[in-house]
């Protein structure tokens, strides 16, 4: 229950080429795929997800490239999670090794909205995602 809000599709405003994150509870856990509109893939993921005060902590890491981080999201108005995101090399490494401690007075923080999509079909790349991808993975 307490991964039910950041469940569903969600448009990535920070990207102007529309980033998409689908959030779905496999297993007990949340993973959260996401994909720029010019990929027919998935091209990264948030995972090692946590609730903590309301809020979602979690890892994020794209697939081909060494962007990582983490990330906190909070439900906001109007259907959105809003939040920040750090990179890696921007956090300390006692928040790396156990992040549903960092703090959101962390530095160098990038600001974040998600916006709830409504009545539209998972994505190919989303579906392959949760059936052969990652789930089934034992790192998460």
């Amino acid at each position: 229950m307490r991964f039910r809000p950041f469940e569903g599709m969600w448009l990535l405003r920070n990207y102007p080429t529309g980033a998409l994150a689908c959030g779905k509870i496999v297993d007990g856990k949340l993973f959260i795929p996401f994909s720029f509109s010019e990929q027919k893939k998935a091209v990264g993921h948030c995972y090692d997800c946590h609730v903590v005060g309301g809020k979602l902590v979690c890892r994020f890491e794209h697939f081909d490239s060494a962007t990582s981080g983490a990330l906190c999201l909070a439900v906001g108005p109007n259907h959105t999670l809003t939040g920040r995101r750090w990179l890696k090399d921007q956090i300390p490494d006692s928040f790396l090794q156990n992040i549903i401690t960092l703090p959101d007075s962390l530095p160098s923080k990038q600001d974040v909205v998600w916006i709830r999509v409504l009545d539209k079909e998972l994505p190919a790349w989303a579906q392959k995602y949760f059936t052969e991808d990652w789930p089934n993975k034992n790192q998460a």
